[in-house]
């Protein structure tokens, strides 16, 4: 998985009671900053005094002193709790949760979320809001998708302008590590007056009402929803082709996820909570949405985890959903599509002549791509996770195509990777993968000549030679087309040898000499040769 995929907020049930929990990393509070309009109520709460911490009384006078309405009596009171009341994990996993009142709360700063929502309910009452305590289900990192029958888990409403509105304290205050069965604090905004149309994915409540949405949904209904976490919201996302939690499908499937052009999208298959090869998963990102097209080695129940940030937000992407996929069937190495970078679709390329990632192959292998004027392409294989020789692979384009050949020098399991780029761009990205397996292999000095820029940006084509190595002292037939050159000459051992241009062609026989030589175009306007290719004659 890719380093950058961090973050990961996850939840776990605990003692009948529900707690966030993270995966271990290296995000840190800030990177949860207060909603806009609450850093000056925000910064009071952080500030308490101590000596006025240990009575409800005191802590509720002193948190809502500065408040201009009952918004912000709500935040400093959630603000308050969630920074200084830790989730009590060494009580959980000895079975004693120990004093849940609110003044036992306050007292021992330790709590699970019956103390949490409790505290906040009192606080609230004494600060003159109208707090109700809610109990009901929850969904977290042990949830397994298909729903949980048990109670576990508590939250808070409060009345902010006549408007019922939901809050849970637990969730904001921080996560557990599973690990190290530790609790660490780290700041949720979403939990503080999260919409409901929001909340409902996460928390269902005991009390019909207390969904404060119309209609209301089934406790069957919100078990099938598909599985929804703050980073999802946070980036605007919306669920498009796929509302509920769980697909059945075959060998693959295609969700669709609407999405604002800022957001950024990752991926990850996992298969009893082992991950399954990246290229199994397929991110497109078109105008307005996503299309992730997931496919499955082998028949099994996957699930299907989602990360996403903000394009220019800096750090680590952050879990936005889970899909739980029952596949009935798993998918051939040969019937594997080929899975493309952003970039791929960006520059506006398609699949032409290869559409399965898999190619086998004796000795080479030629792939043509669709790609946009504007856009350049290059190549690079691999074996045994080495890079090889940029020889062995040569890219030309050809009317709206772009032919990529790669020749092999033994048998054996290759990648040929493709990169591309805009021509106004300084650097190629990684565009797509194809799996080569070489049953035979060429033997002897094998590879391209060498290109130059102007050969790409002049859209050149080579028909012959297209062997680098030469044999010197042999006549060889040089034939290629060059954008708008007027003059193309083949340069051996200080020697200038013309090629006579036929309409967009140009083509001649030259006897070749010892060493590197190169070919060369001129256009109209230019007082000097530009470089186009080279080879090499032994």
């Amino acid at each position: 998985m890719k380093k950058i995929i961090q973050g990961i907020i996850a939840a776990t049930f605990l003692s009948g009671c529900q707690v966030t929990s993270v995966v271990p990393n290296a995000l840190q509070e800030k990177a949860f900053l207060s909603k806009p309009g609450y850093e000056q109520i925000d910064k009071h709460a952080l500030r308490s005094p101590k000596h006025l911490e240990h009575s409800s009384q005191t802590l509720a006078a002193y948190l809502i002193e500065p408040a201009k309405n009952d918004r912000e009596k709500a935040r400093a009171i959630y603000r308050w709790i969630t920074y200084n009341i830790a989730y009590n994990d060494e009580g959980f996993f000895k079975g004693k949760t120990g004093d849940l009142s609110p003044d036992g709360v306050l007292r021992n700063r330790r709590a699970v979320c019956e103390g949490y929502a409790g505290l906040f309910k009192r606080l609230g009452q004494l600060a003159g809001l109208e707090v109700e305590t809610i109990s009901g289900y929850s969904k977290g990192y042990s949830y397994a998708v298909d729903g949980n029958d048990s109670i576990n888990h508590a939250w808070n409403a409060v009345k902010i302008d006549g408007q019922w509105q939901l809050i849970d304290t637990t969730w904001g205050a921080g996560y557990l590590d599973e690990k190290k069965k530790r609790f660490i604090r780290l700041f949720q905004d979403h939990y503080f007056l999260t919409p409901p149309e929001q909340f409902i994915y996460d928390h269902f409540p005991k009390q019909t009402r207390w969904q404060l949405q119309q209609p209301p949904i089934s406790k069957a209904d919100y078990d099938r929803q598909v599985y929804l976490r703050p980073a999802f919201f946070r980036t605007g996302l919306l669920v498009g082709s796929h509302p509920q939690g769980t697909i059945k499908t075959q060998k693959e499937v295609m969700i669709t996820l609407r999405a604002p052009k800022e957001a950024a999208l990752m991926g990850q298959l996992l298969l009893n909570h082992n991950e399954v090869d990246e290229s199994h998963i397929s991110i497109r990102k078109r105008v307005g949405q996503y299309e992730i097209l997931t496919t499955f080695p082998r028949p099994g129940k996957y699930t299907l985890r989602l990360f996403t940030k903000r394009q220019d937000e800096e750090g680590a992407y952050r879990w936005a959903l889970d899909y739980r996929i029952i596949a009935s069937q798993g998918i051939t190495s040969e019937e594997k599509a080929v899975s493309p970078e952003q970039i791929f679709f960006d520059t506006g390329l398609k699949v032409d002549s290869h559409p399965q990632r898999f190619i086998e192959t004796e000795k080479e292998v030629m792939v043509t791509i669709l790609a946009p004027e504007n856009v350049l392409m290059s190549a690079i294989l691999y074996h045994d996770q080495k890079r090889l020789d940029k020889s062995f692979t040569f890219v030309q384009r050809k009317g709206e195509k772009y032919e990529i050949h790669a020749v092999y020098p033994r048998p054996g399991n290759y990648i040929l990777r493709l990169f591309a780029k805009h021509k106004n761009e300084e650097d190629y990205q990684q565009a797509l993968d194809y799996n080569v397996k070489v049953n035979q292999g060429l033997s002897g000095n094998i590879g391209f000549p060498k290109t130059f820029v102007p050969f790409k940006e002049k859209k050149g084509y080579l028909y012959t030679p297209m062997q680098a190595h030469l044999k010197a002292g042999t006549t060889q037939q040089f034939r290629l087309a060059i954008e708008a050159a007027d003059k193309v000459a083949v340069l051996i051992e200080n020697k200038w040898h013309p090629l006579k241009k036929q309409g967009g062609l140009f083509e001649g026989n030259v006897t070749i000499g010892k060493g590197k030589f190169s070919v060369y175009a001129k256009w109209p306007g230019d007082r000097n040769y530009s470089s186009l290719l080279q080879y090499v004659a032994e």
